[in-house]
C-alpha cells in the first residue's frame, strides 16, 4: 500500500518521492531537491503524505535525535528518496541445511537478497561468506 502511494505521489514512471531530510524532519514540502543518482528522476512531495502515521513520526524523532549527536547529519543536502517495504525476496530458492547446496541442482548454491536468505547488504554479504565456505568445505577441501 506504502509502495503504490509513492509511486503515485511520484507522478508515475518509476519517478520517486523525496523530500529534503531538514524538510521532512520541520514537515514542510521541499521548493527543490538536490541532484540524485536515481533514475528515472524524483519528485518533491512531502513525504508524510505517503508513510504510515508511526513511521513518519518514528523517523522525524530518530533524524532529529541523530542530527544533535552527530555534527553536519541533520542537512538540507541529504534528502530521502522513495520508499521500499520490501527488504528480502518474495521467493526462496531451497538449499541443504547442511551443505548450502540446491536440492536439485548440483553445484547450485543459493544465497543473498535474491534467493530469499538475507534482507540486507550486511546479511547477504555474511551469507555469501557461508555460501563461499560451503563451496570449498564440498569441492575443494579434498584438493588442498
Amino acid at each position: 500500500m506504502v509502495e503504490q502511494k509513492a509511486y503515485t505521489a511520484g507522478g508515475g514512471k518509476f519517478v520517486a518521492p523525496a523530500q529534503r531530510m531538514s524538510d521532512f524532519v520541520n514537515g514542510k514540502t521541499s521548493a527543490s531537491l538536490p541532484a540524485c543518482s536515481y533514475l528515472p528522476g524524483t519528485h518533491s512531495i512531502n513525504l508524510q503524505e505517503v508513510l504510515p502515521g508511526f513511521v513518519f513520526k518514528r523517523l522525524q524523532t530518530g533524524f532529529k535525535a541523530f542530527g544533535q549527536k552527530m555534527r553536519g547529519y541533520l542537512t538540507n543536502e541529504a534528502q530521502l528518496v522513495g520508499v521500499e517495504s520490501r527488504t528480502s525476496s518474495p521467493v526462496k530458492i531451497p538449499r541443504d541445511k547442511e551443505t548450502g547446496e540446491h536440492l536439485q541442482v548440483k553445484r547450485l548454491f543459493p544465497c543473498g537478497e535474491g534467493a530469499g536468505y538475507a534482507g540486507g547488504i550486511v546479511s547477504a554479504a555474511m551469507d555469501g561468506e557461508r555460501s563461499a565456505e560451503a563451496v570449498v568445505i564440498k569441492y575443494l577441501k579434498s584438493k588442498i
